[in-house]
């Protein structure tokens, strides 16, 4: 078969050149659309291109506008929440990355055609590289395949804006191939917080499982037996709820104010650590403490009991001058004997603590009032003796020899310090508080709230100094004299109720938590008061505690206690402070170990946070967008250029792109490279100088084809049009 204007001949002649076959006339260039220039299949590209680099960067900036809000807010969208909880994100940003890569890569390919065509119709090429830039048009090879070509004339004037454009392009490319690299930058670990959960916690023991002191029944729960947590210290000191009003403070009397502290029912730290929002049950208990200046009648001072520790024995009585402090009328104004242990310096010495001991006094001195749960009218005789506790704290100088010996006799002296009473016995001092509490827990429906994390904390020993840094417990104890938030010290906020006795589901639950919570604060003797008049009396709760472990065992407590006890004491000098931390760790203490008991349930919503891995800034995602914005600018400009300036290019038409080049200008090179390499034609181009020659697409002065054309004087070469026509 043969074609138009051609005899077909056989194959043994298709070798031999038709130099002398006088060619068909040339067509007249068809005016050609945009988009035809263009072609379709390089508008699909760039289409779909622009497409898939939006949808990548939507979802990525999803995720870091969603990781954003879920810092600031707390809001956030499931699909997110989904994606981090089971930390997808960094895969999920690698995909998108793989698709931007691939999206402008294909891009560039187009981009480099487009700049090829301008190269070679504005501007013109050496003609050693004229069938590379030629055939780009059709190949689609990125940018990176120009590089050599304007390397040699970078400098040029005329190509100097097509080669900013190929180099820039070129270093964009080469950034976002590390685009997932790169947005990873951004990420690291932050704290969310979830949606809530509706679920059952544990809130105490059943009333029906508890057994009494005399009930020798099995099978039950014995709150009272093997348990002395004054002996013990914890491990560590957990994070709780708390309510808090101001203090207060007059010559008579200092407050610590309403102080109600809610134990959280989780026994595992992490959840502990991670409450952010809690709504349900909670032990709750008031540890506010009053202490005021007492007065003591009929006193005596004893040299030495059985332990050889000298002691002050007298009558307690106090004058109700808080108006949340009412005494016990039923006393008649006697008040209640007491026998309590002086604290002497023998037990303290070597360490930096104050000479400090806690006596129990019994029951029934006084009630507090405007609490969290009242405390009945008291009436001795029908055996209601109230809820709340009585303890002396006494503070001594010298040591129990010099007490012993010394014939002077204890004399009230003026005190400096609100609260407390002061006594002088020759060169020795002695002074005296009297505290009060009502701690009785019970089980309320309560609100608490924190905007953070917190962890429980430990007692630290620095091994260097030997000594114990209890900063961070007293911190979160409010022990330390400023007044920072429960929030600021790690807890958790509790909201104050309208009705703290409506709230109360103690009895709908039927639990007694008091018989393991309450009753820890109790240290029992059974050593007979004596009084001058009417002799020995009944057993009375006197047992005096030291704060230092080198105390008898009978008085000492653990040195966990002591260590918090007394720091608080010696930094604020505040004693309802310092029983108020060393009863809320003992009342926390006893509210945990019995937690694995627990037998009654309830139903409590909360939320919680939980670390993720997720972007945490913007500076990646923002060179990102730059280098995207940098990409979309070139294609843009290509585009732009490639519709004003070009008119005989027709991309991806691989014919057009070997029909142009196909001229006199080039045919000795074409000829010799039909057997050759590329680098044995450029060597036989500069041997005979047409290397020198530059080449650019033009219609021909010969006929006014479409061709590649001379536009620098060289051997052989037809004149066309001016170098730099741009």
């Amino acid at each position: 078969m043969a074609y138009a204007g051609y005899t077909e001949k056989p194959p043994h002649e298709v070798e031999k050149t038709e130099r002398d076959v006088t060619p068909p006339p040339t067509p007249m260039p068809k005016p050609r659309r945009f988009w035809e220039k263009l072609g379709i299949y390089n508008i699909a590209v760039l289409a779909l291109g622009t497409v898939a680099i939006a949808l990548a960067l939507a979802f990525l900036l999803f995720i870091w506008g969603a990781s954003t809000t879920a810092r600031i807010s707390g809001v956030f969208p499931r699909l997110w929440f989904l994606i981090v909880r089971k930390d997808w994100a960094p895969r999920v940003i690698t995909l998108s990355s793989v698709l931007i890569r691939v999206a402008t890569a294909a891009q560039l390919g187009v981009f480099a055609a487009i700049l090829a065509a301008l190269i070679l119709e504005r501007v013109g090429v050496s003609t050693e590289d004229l069938p590379l830039v030629s055939m780009i048009r059709c190949l689609n090879s990125g940018p990176h395949s120009l590089a050599m070509s304007v390397a040699k004339s970078i400098f040029t004037r005329a190509l100097m804006p097509y080669s900013v454009l190929i180099v820039l392009a070129i270093l964009n490319a080469f950034a976002l191939q590390f685009t997932s690299t790169i947005l990873l930058n951004d990420f690291g670990y932050s704290d969310v917080v979830t949606y809530g959960v509706t679920d059952n916690v544990t809130i105490g023991l059943s009333e029906q499982e508890l057994t009494s002191l005399d009930d020798k029944s099995g099978g039950r729960q014995n709150p009272y037996g093997g348990v002395d947590y004054w002996k013990v210290g914890p491990a560590t000191y957990n994070r709780f709820a708390e309510y808090k009003e101001a203090g207060s403070q007059k010559l008579e009397y200092m407050d610590t104010g309403k102080t109600y502290r809610g134990f959280l029912p989780f026994r595992d730290f992490g959840e502990r650590a991670s409450l952010r929002n809690y709504t349900g049950p909670m032990t709750v208990v008031d540890t506010r403490v009053i202490c005021v200046k007492p007065t003591l009648g009929n006193i005596s001072f004893y040299g030495g009991d059985s332990s050889g520790d000298p002691s002050i024995r007298g009558a307690l009585t106090f004058s109700d001058t808080h108006p949340d402090l009412i005494a016990n009328e039923q006393l008649g104004g006697k008040g209640s004997y007491i026998n309590c242990t002086i604290p002497t310096a023998e037990y303290f010495e070597g360490k930096s603590y104050a000479n400090l001991s806690l006596c129990s006094i019994e029951y029934g001195q006084a009630r507090l009032i405007n609490g969290i749960k009242p405390d009945p009218d008291l009436n001795v005789s029908s055996g209601i003796m109230g809820q709340t506790s009585t303890f002396l704290l006494l503070q001594t100088t010298g040591n129990a020899t010099e007490w012993g010996n010394s014939n002077d006799t204890l004399v009230n002296v003026q005190s400096s310090k609100p609260s407390w009473r002061s006594f002088r016995k020759g060169s020795f001092n002695l002074n005296l508080t009297a505290c009060f509490v009502n701690p009785l827990p019970s089980e309320y429906e309560v609100q608490a709230l924190s905007n953070h994390d917190d962890f429980d904390v430990e007692l630290d020993w620095n091994a260097t100094a030997k000594a114990y840094n209890s900063t961070s417990i007293r911190r979160m104890l409010g022990a330390t004299g400023g007044s920072l938030s429960a929030e600021q010290r790690g807890l958790l906020r509790l909201l104050p109720m309208a009705n703290w006795t409506a709230a109360d589901i103690k009895t709908k639950h039927n639990i007694s938590t008091n018989h393991f919570i309450w009753d820890t604060l109790l240290r029992y003797s059974s050593q007979p008061v004596v009084d001058e008049e009417t002799g020995p009396t009944e057993d009375v709760y006197t047992q005096t505690t030291y704060f230092t472990e080198n105390a008898h065992p009978e008085r000492s407590v653990h040195r966990t206690h002591v260590e918090i006890f007394q720091r608080v004491f010696q930094e604020t000098g505040d004693a309802g402070l310092a029983l108020q931390a060393l009863w809320t760790v003992l009342l926390e203490m006893a509210y945990y170990d019995f937690f694995p008991q627990y037998d009654v349930n309830a139903t409590a919503t909360f939320t919680s946070s939980k670390t993720i891995n997720a972007p945490v800034q913007w500076r990646a995602m923002g060179a990102i967008l730059g280098l995207l914005a940098i990409h979309t600018a070139l294609i843009v400009a290509a585009l732009v250029l490639f519709n004003k300036r070009t008119e005989m290019s027709l991309l991806g038409n691989a014919w057009q792109a070997v029909s142009q080049v196909m001229t006199t200008d080039t045919a000795a090179a074409v000829h010799h490279g039909a057997t050759t390499t590329d680098r044995e034609v450029r060597g036989s181009m500069r041997h005979g100088g047409a290397a020198d020659g530059r080449i650019r697409i033009a219609h021909s002065v010969h006929g006014g084809r479409v061709e590649a054309t001379a536009v620098r004087q060289r051997n052989g070469a037809t004149y066309s049009a001016p170098v730099g026509h741009v």
